[in-house]
Order: structure tokens, then sequence, then C-alpha cells
């Protein structure tokens, strides 16, 4: 699935883990190329199982429409399984507290970056505000469904959150490594919010279907 890198226009392979061939992409018109609809509507309108999904177009996808959003992919998780498989346990108590954004990460078709506190930084540690806090760790596709990864992150940029209140995460350019790929893993540098900083401890795991998991060694604080 080709991802545009924020600000650089470049597009990048992302591999789906294991070699995983499902495709999400978008039923599109023979006849003009155009959308039908997303796969996220298609799934919210009952329309996973129409016709037009099974379809296909071997110049586009080699598969059918929308299988990982329709859930007919076996071989991806989504990324609440994915934080649970790399072991952010305790983050994902705090995501058992609210209802939306566990639907948000259980949802496979939904693609974003979570920067997860490692289990260290939330152990005891008291949250009140627990939505803003989680959406505050939530790095959404935008537009162009770019994701954030590392290598993007190390050119000093300005990052959404699904918190809109609370404003952008930034960080500060440094070097990148000669031998550094799309693939990221890039570690040790700041993330700083509206009142704190964390450092990256292990980044740009890719075994969801549809996004990454960076974990992180604090809370970020959006209040």
């Amino acid at each position: 699935m080709p991802i545009k890198g924020p600000d650089t226009g470049q597009y990048i392979p992302v591999e789906l883990p294991n070699n995983c061939q499902c495709s999400d992409a978008e039923p599109r018109w023979y006849s003009n190329g155009e959308v039908v609809t997303s796969c996220l509507d298609a799934k919210k309108n009952g329309q996973c199982w129409a016709n037009y999904m099974f379809g296909g177009d071997a110049d586009l996808i080699s598969e059918h429409f929308c299988e990982i959003t329709c859930g007919r992919c076996n071989c991806c998780k989504d990324l609440y399984e994915t934080i649970r498989q790399y072991g952010g346990n305790d983050f994902l108590q705090l995501v058992d507290q609210d209802g939306e954004v566990r639907e948000f990460l259980q949802e496979a078709g939904n693609a974003a970056t979570i920067l997860v506190p490692t289990n260290e930084a939330m152990r005891g540690v008291s949250v009140d505000d627990v939505k803003a806090v989680l959406k505050y760790h939530i790095l959404p596709a935008n537009a162009v469904n770019a994701l954030w990864t590392t290598p993007f992150m190390a050119l000093g940029v300005e990052m959404q959150t699904m918190n809109d209140q609370a404003g952008p995460l930034t960080t500060t350019a440094f070097p990148i490594p000669a031998n550094t790929t799309w693939e990221g893993g890039l570690s040790g540098f700041q993330i700083r919010g509206k009142n704190n900083a964390v450092n990256v401890v292990r980044s740009d795991i890719a075994a969801a279907c549809k996004g990454y998991i960076t974990f992180v060694d604090g809370i970020l604080d959006p209040r």
C-alpha cells in the first residue's frame, strides 16, 4: 500500500506484515476510475458484501476491494491487537476506559500512528481526562493518507493529533543516519507536546494492517 510521506511528496512502500497480500483499495468505477465510496463508509452502510466490492480490477489491485476494512483479511491485525502483541498492556487498560478510542483502534480500516507510553511510564500515573490524553497520542492519517514514521519526524515537523483542542505535537530536526530506510526505526529523540516532552524508545512497528506503533517513555499532557 503506497503511503505519501508528510511534506515531501514522496510515496513510500508500506508492506503489510508477514507478506500479507490483502488490499484495502477503495472501489472505483471502471469507466472513469472515480471512487465509488470509501471503505469505511461502505462498511458503515452495510455494503461490504455488495457485488461491486468483488469485481476487482487487475490494473488496480490483485484481489477484491476493501478487504481489510470489511474484515476479509486474516493476515494482519488492528492497532489495538498490535499494541497488545508488542506489550503495551498498561496503555490498553487506559484505552479500555474510553469506548470511542477503543473502537477506533479496533477498526482495522483506520490508519494512524499510535504513540504508546511504555508500561513503566504508565504505572502509578493517574489520568484525569482519559479521552483527551488518549487522543493526544493518536496521529491519524491526513487527507493524502500520510502516516507519520520517524524518518519524517526527523525533519522537524508539526503533527496533528486526534485531540483538536490541544494543538500539534512537534519535533526538532536532526540528522538522519545514512543507512536509514523508509522502514524507519529511529529512536532517542523527543516529541514535544503542549506541556511536556517524551523520548522515542522504539518506533515504526508495522505489524498492524494500516498503521504504526511507536513507544515513548512518558505520557503527553494535553491540558
